[in-house]
C-alpha cells in the first residue's frame, strides 16, 4: 500500500517550514505569494490529500493559533496565567490551545503542536538545542528562562530586582530576620531555584542559610505546612518568611495556625504567584506577584514579534514581579 504524503513531505520537497506549508495551504497571510505558488505546486505534484480532520479544523480555525504548554493542570498558577493570556489573545482573535506535558516528553509535544498551530508558548526545561530542532521553524517562546540558542524566543521574570524590593520593603516594616520555604518536585535531584538565588542576593548573611527546601508534587500545600514547621523548628529567632510559591505559603499559613503561630505579628508571610486564592486565606497572603503584573503583556508582545513574517532578531524580555501587599505581611 502506498504511503500517504504528509505535509513534513511537502515542506522537505519545497525547502520551507512545515507551518509555512500550512500558510499556503490555508490562505493564511504573512506568506509571499511565491513561497505560496511553490507550496502549492508540490503538494499538487506529490498528490497530497489532506484528512478531512485537518481540513475541516483549518475551515472553522481563525486566522492564529497559538498552543499555550503548561507544567501541569493541577497549579491554580496556570489556571490564572491561562485566563489572562486567553484574554489577551481574545482581544487580539487569535485562537489559543492548551497543553500540558505531564504525559508526554517536551520535545515530542513541541514537535507535535508545531505542525498545528502557527507559534508554541509555554515553561519548558528541555535542552535549548533539542527544542529549536522539534520546532522545525515554527515560532517557539519559552517562559521563565532566558534562551541563548538562536530560533528561542523568550519571557523571563527578574527575581533579582523583585527579591531586593520586597526585602527592602519588609525591612522597611521591622523584617530583620528572614528565612525562605524553597522548592523541591518529589523524586527529583535538588537544584537551586533561581527564587532562592535571588533571596540570597537580597537578605543578610544571617538568614542566607535559613532555607527549608520542601519536598512534595505540585509545590503542594502539604510541602509548605511540613516545611513551615521545620523551618520554626531550626530556625526559631525568623521573623519573615518567603515562600517559593502562593500554594507553599497557603500550607505555612495553615501550619501557623495549627501552631498558634500569629501572622503577621509573630511572623510575617510572603508568597511568590499573585493567585487570587490568597484573597480569601485568614489572613489574606500578601504575595509577590507574577500575575496582573505586566508579565501577560510581555508574552503577548514576544509572541506577536516571533508571528512576525521577519523572524529575527529574536525577542528576549525581563518581567519585574511586583509585591502585592495584603494582610499576611
Amino acid at each position: 500500500m502506498q504511503r500517504r504524503v504528509t505535509i513534513e513531505d511537502i515542506a522537505k520537497e519545497a525547502g520551507v517550514s512545515r507551518q509555512t506549508v500550512t500558510r499556503a495551504m490555508n490562505g493564511m497571510p504573512r506568506i509571499s505569494e511565491a513561497t505560496r505558488a511553490r507550496v502549492l505546486e508540490v503538494s499538487e505534484r506529490l498528490g497530497y490529500r489532506p484528512s478531512r480532520f485537518a481540513a475541516n479544523l483549518a475551515r472553522s480555525a481563525k486566522t492564529t493559533t497559538v498552543a499555550f504548554v503548561v507544567d501541569s493542570f493541577r497549579n491554580p498558577y496556570y489556571s490564572e496565567l491561562t485566563a489572562d493570556l486567553l484574554d489577551a489573545a481574545s482581544a487580539r482573535g487569535w485562537q489559543m490551545t492548551i497543553s500540558s506535558h505531564e504525559g508526554e516528553s517536551e520535545t515530542a509535544l513541541i514537535g507535535r503542536l508545531a505542525g498545528e498551530v502557527d507559534a508554541v508558548v509555554g515553561y519548558f526545561s528541555a535542552d535549548e538545542a533539542a527544542m529549536v530542532t522539534a520546532a522545525r521553524g515554527a515560532p517557539l517562546v519559552t517562559l521563565g528562562r532566558t534562551a541563548t540558542a538562536a530560533g528561542l524566543h523568550s519571557v523571563d521574570l527578574d527575581f533579582d530586582t523583585a527579591f531586593a524590593g520586597l526585602v527592602t520593603a519588609l525591612r522597611a516594616k521591622g523584617s530583620q530576620r528572614f528565612a525562605l520555604l524553597e522548592s523541591q518536585p518529589l523524586g527529583t535531584a535538588y537544584e537551586p531555584s533561581s527564587r532562592r538565588t535571588a533571596y540570597e542576593g537580597a537578605v543578610d548573611a544571617a538568614s542566607t542559610g535559613a532555607v527549608i527546601v520542601c519536598e512534595a508534587p505540585a509545590q503542594s500545600v502539604d510541602a509548605g505546612e511540613l516545611g513551615f514547621e521545620r523551618l520554626m523548628e531550626r530556625f526559631p529567632e525568623t521573623d519573615t518568611v518567603i515562600a517559593f510559591s502562593d500554594l507553599i505559603a497557603m500550607g505555612a499559613l495553615r501550619a501557623a495556625h495549627r501552631l498558634g503561630v500569629d501572622v503577621p505579628g509573630r511572623v510575617r508571610l510572603v508568597g511568590v504567584d499573585g493567585l487570587s486564592l490568597g484573597a480569601v486565606t485568614s489572613p489574606a497572603l500578601t504575595s509577590l506577584a507574577i500575575l496582573g503584573t505586566d508579565f501577560t503583556g510581555q508574552i503577548v508582545a514576544v509572541i506577536e514579534r516571533a508571528l512576525a513574517e521577519d523572524q529575527g532578531p529574536y525577542e528576549h524580555r525581563l518581567a519585574v514581579p511586583s509585591v502585592l501587599w495584603r494582610e499576611s505581611a
